[in-house]
């Protein structure tokens, strides 16, 4: 029961193409409904538009909400937080409809008021936020299946590694393939579906290294089984089996979304085999703190700060911002032109943020004020505005960086040192590709 309760705070961060496309249509009704109300006034004919959309909100949601139920009554580690948002949902979708209903029996004159406006906001963010929660708990199913198949390759990429025989090398080796087909599929959909392009590419670069190493994986074992006493062929096949492993351990991190940082219940290093370059994530980027702090300033619209707790989060939120933006002004690459702007534009976030806190405290009920949607609006925007100096400030680096052209000649001395049989040369190239690796990550 406490794993059901653990996941039941998903993120709503949407990773897939499938699922948004799946919510425009919604959203796209949503804000038919939502921006009805800033009318002063709605026609007969309007009315009844609007009731049809209504009507056929709440219908789409019932039929939704179908689907999900079957999919929880056959899958019990997500039942229960399935049908909590599966009847979030179908509730919110009625309150909808009642609410474009009221415009029916009432006079069309009435100016709309902010009350009326604020229902619907509620009610729009609450449907929108359980059927985007009942996707992302379907896509935990499409997760699963993939985990599970790759769990299966691994098993049988160890049985290969014990083999001693010829006879159980075949049987292993059939075996292990059917098993890659299956995995291949999936994860050539999943690498279609994910919105990330960083996320995307390492999907191709995971999958592209599986198959060479496949391919060298048959020659390798064969040899090492006809020549045991011989090291090159022992390390040539050992050298396979860790990029099949790391490789594997970088599909299980994609489509956990970097979340666990194990594979099997083990710590794992997620590097990508081919470049060395480190995937784990366990620090907030940047940008996924300020969206997680813009994200909590938008609920208050609908949360308010009546919780004692509000107030606290927010901050939070925000010494997070503060912490991740010190990659900023702490690098010695930052101009100090661009440094002093970053700091301005933080400190001007923390006072926006009191004003916003202030303004909620005061507050007697869950209505936005007027007060509160303005220090709402002049968060975010800051908020944005922060977003957008440190995208300058990294891609003016990047620029410079790229524009030395130093990572192709390092590669192409590597190569031909590699080519040359130089070990030392090697190992002194490979420092100096590390460092400016970890320059460009920064």
């Amino acid at each position: 029961m406490a794993q059901s309760k653990s996941d039941a705070r998903l993120s709503l961060e949407i990773r897939t193409k499938s699922v948004e496309q799946t919510l425009i249509p919604l959203v796209t009704q949503i804000t038919t409904l939502v921006n009805h109300k800033d009318r002063p006034k709605v026609t007969d004919k309007t009315a009844k538009a609007l009731i049809r959309v209504g009507q056929a909100v709440s219908l789409a949601v019932d039929r939704f909400v179908i689907v999900g139920q079957s999919i929880a009554d056959d899958n019990d580690d997500i039942r229960q937080d399935m049908c909590e948002a599966c009847e979030e949902a179908r509730s919110a979708g009625v309150s909808i409809q009642k609410l474009t209903s009221v415009d029916r029996t009432s006079n069309y004159s009435t100016p709309k008021t902010f009350t009326e406006k604020t229902a619907m906001v509620r009610a729009a963010r609450q449907l929108l936020s359980a059927v985007t929660r009942v996707l992302l708990l379907a896509d935990k199913v499409i997760v699963k299946q993939l985990l599970l198949s790759k769990d299966k390759v691994l098993s049988s990429l160890n049985e290969l590694d014990t083999v001693t025989t010829f006879t159980d090398f075949v049987n292993c080796f059939s075996r292990f393939g059917n098993e890659m087909v299956e995995l291949a599929h999936l994860t050539g959909d999943r690498q279609n579906d994910l919105k990330g392009e960083k996320q995307r590419a390492q999907m191709g670069a995971a999958r592209a290294i599986l198959e060479k190493s496949t391919m060298m994986l048959l020659p390798s074992c064969k040899t090492c089984l006809r020549h045991p006493d011989c090291d090159t062929a022992r390390l040539n096949r050992e050298g396979v089996f860790v990029q099949m492993r790391r490789a594997l351990d970088m599909i299980h991190y994609i489509v956990t979304e970097g979340g666990t940082g194990q594979v099997n219940g083990h710590p794992c290093s997620l590097n990508n085999g081919d470049s060395g370059i480190c995937l784990d994530n366990a620090h907030h980027s940047t940008s996924r703190s300020i969206r997680e702090f813009e994200d909590l300033v938008e609920m208050t619209r609908v949360t308010g700060l009546t919780s004692s707790s509000s107030p606290d989060k927010l901050t939070s939120a925000l010494d997070v911002v503060v912490e991740t933006a010190q990659d900023f002004t702490d690098s010695a690459y930052t101009p100090h032109e661009n440094r002093e702007k970053i700091i301005d534009t933080l400190n001007c976030m923390r006072a926006e943020l009191q004003i916003l806190i202030n303004a909620g405290l005061n507050q007697r009920d869950l209505n936005v004020s007027l007060d509160m949607e303005t220090a709402i609006l002049k968060t975010v925007s800051v908020s944005k505005r922060l977003n957008k100096l440190l995208q300058d400030t990294a891609m003016e680096q990047a620029s410079d960086l790229f524009k030395t052209n130093e990572d192709h000649e390092l590669l192409k001395c590597l190569k031909g040192a590699g080519i040359a049989g130089e070990a030392e040369r090697v190992e002194e190239l490979t420092v100096k590709f590390e460092e400016h690796m970890e320059q460009l990550e920064e």
